[in-house]
């Protein structure tokens, strides 16, 4: 438990020291007083937690003291206690049950700060991912928000602000963009410059944003960061043309790092720049786009830790539909990786000539095999994608493995995305892949015949028209039944052969069977109607019962 304070107020000096004694002795921070004024500069001036007041005071003094505590801190709880001092200067109450009773107080505080921050972690990790969502349907704007944020704490903090205006400035950075919702995607995916109109219809985002977040009460000042993410320090900026102080902190904290990302990021209409080459872009803009105060400290943060954006890893996905694309992205952690979705082999050639991704994904069911050869032939020629490692989704167990190495994994489809998702991690990670296991897989269905009859199973193949052997096993017995288009046409355990075999495994009650589809026999031994044959089965069990019955 951390260290707490607690203002003593009490007019008798005796109690007072006796009672601040104690909880010294706890490692509690104490403060006495006897006057009100001096419990309102305690109360104004320290981070107090708990008021202990002496119950001596009338009804209507302890009803005024009370009330002007929680005036002045309405989050302290009061306590009054009674007389605490005996004639012989003793405490006349239980030490440990008074020191206990305060334990149990103080640690029920702890215990809801640390849920709250537990909710509060739990708000920008459902944030995160909610924009992970949104970044399936848009790589461009909604990609690298988490960054942005990331870099908007660290220089909040280096800055000193406190920890609310930190967790606005966290908030506001992942939500900013949500206002982009109401653009058109194919204006945000040109790769081309805006014309004026439309750049007049982008510059409504931040606006958009406040609206559509309008009614949801945040315990932190998240709109004037989002509405004014885009202000320039000169006032050339959008929406309002706020100039400096004008800005909020936060606000100015947001737009560098949302620019430092977004310049040294691909965009439709240019690729990324090198972070050399950002830095110098910020430098020229110091003073006009940006505050001088938060680049200084933005240069200390960029200085001393590992550029974010070029450390993140890169997956480059090549699959018709972005299915898998999507179900990656938000399986892995977006600070650290970025998944890149091509639809065809000759994009992703050119993507990787462009920048290197650290892993390939293939999904080869849109590729023939010469295609497929031709594929990765071209990207092992492409430097330093030798040395990178490939995962191969293959449309079936029997596809052909053109290519071995180390660096290589393939997977049959339909993929279990746990097993991918933990080949993506270990790949990126630079560890070997999984060895791949082929295990023939049995063919058939078994099951007891405790849970299906032979009549069971019969019937149920029967309405479906399956062709199919039976194999049926019983405690020192087994037999074999065809079936073909739904008919049986074979039947044979032991020396029986055809009706007789037949009504002779449909008395098994136990055991197990084997069903394998597509077997066929030439040996038919059963021409009846397979309905009529059930129908005999059945009426032979009757006669065998009264049979039994009437011995």
């Amino acid at each position: 438990m951390g260290v707490k304070k607690i203002l003593i107020f009490n007019e008798n000096e005796k109690e007072r020291h006796l009672l601040g004694d104690l909880l010294r002795a706890e490692d509690f921070i104490v403060f006495e007083t006897g006057r009100v004024l001096e419990s309102i500069h305690y109360l104004k001036k320290e981070d107090i937690g708990m008021v202990l007041a002496s119950q001596g005071m009338s009804s209507t003094e302890t009803a005024e003291f009370r009330d002007i505590v929680q005036r002045t801190r309405p989050d302290v709880t009061v306590l009054f206690l009674d007389a605490m001092a005996s004639d012989e200067g003793k405490l006349s109450i239980s030490h440990e049950g008074f020191k206990q009773f305060l334990q149990d107080s103080i640690r029920r505080e702890d215990a809801l700060n640390g849920r709250l921050g537990e909710m509060k972690n739990f708000l920008f990790s459902f944030l995160d991912r909610i924009l992970q969502v949104f970044e399936v349907d848009d790589r461009f704007f909604f990609n690298n928000d988490q960054l942005v944020a990331s870099l908007s704490v660290k220089i909040a903090r280096r800055m000193g602000l406190d920890e609310d205006t930190v967790d606005a400035v966290r908030c506001a950075a992942l939500l900013k963009d949500i206002g982009k919702v109401g653009i058109q995607n194919k204006l945000l995916a040109e790769s081309r410059r805006f014309t004026s109109n439309e750049f007049l219809s982008i510059k409504t985002h931040p606006l958009n944003a406040v609206e559509i977040l309008r009614d949801v009460r945040f315990p932190w000042d998240v709109d004037s960061i989002i509405a004014q993410h885009h202000e320039n320090y000169d006032g050339s900026g959008y929406p309002a043309g706020l100039r400096g102080r004008q800005i909020s902190i936060g606000a100015r904290i947001v737009h560098i790092s949302d620019s430092y990302v977004a310049m040294t990021t691909d965009r439709p209409y240019r690729k990324a720049l090198s972070s050399e080459e950002a830095v110098g872009e910020i430098t020229k803009s110091t003073g006009k786009e940006f505050d001088p105060e938060v680049v200084e400290v933005f240069m200390q943060v960029l200085k001393e830790e590992p550029s974010e954006v070029a450390a993140k890893r890169s997956i480059l996905l090549l699959e018709r539909q972005p299915t898998l694309s999507a179900l990656i992205r938000l399986s892995v952690d977006a600070n650290e990786t970025k998944v890149v979705h091509v639809s065809n082999s000759l994009d992703a050639i050119r993507v990787s000539k462009q920048r290197q991704p650290d892993l390939i994904v293939a999904d080869v069911e849109l590729l023939d095999q010469k295609t497929f050869i031709h594929f990765y032939n071209t990207m092992q020629e492409i430097p330093g994608i030798r040395e990178k490692p490939f995962i191969f989704i293959l449309p079936n167990a029997e596809y052909p493995r053109h290519f071995r190495g180390e660096k290589l994994l393939y997977l049959v489809s339909p993929v279990n995305m746990g097993e991918l998702v933990s080949a993506i991690r270990t790949m990126l990670d630079g560890a070997a892949p999984p060895k791949e296991e082929r295990k023939k897989e049995p063919r058939g269905l078994s099951g007891s015949l405790e849970d299906f009859n032979l009549t069971d199973i019969i019937q149920i193949l029967n309405l479906g028209l399956k062709t199919a052997k039976i194999e049926l096993f019983t405690e020192g017995a087994d037999g074999d039944i065809y079936m073909s288009h739904g008919k049986i046409v074979h039947a044979s355990t032991g020396s029986l052969s055809g009706r007789e075999a037949f009504f002779e495994m449909a008395r098994w009650a136990s055991g197990n069977f084997h069903i394998v589809h597509g077997e066929t026999t030439g040996d038919v031994n059963i021409k009846t109607d397979t309905m009529h044959l059930l129908l005999e089965t059945a009426r032979v069990f009757d006669e065998e019962k009264r049979t039994y019955g009437s011995n």
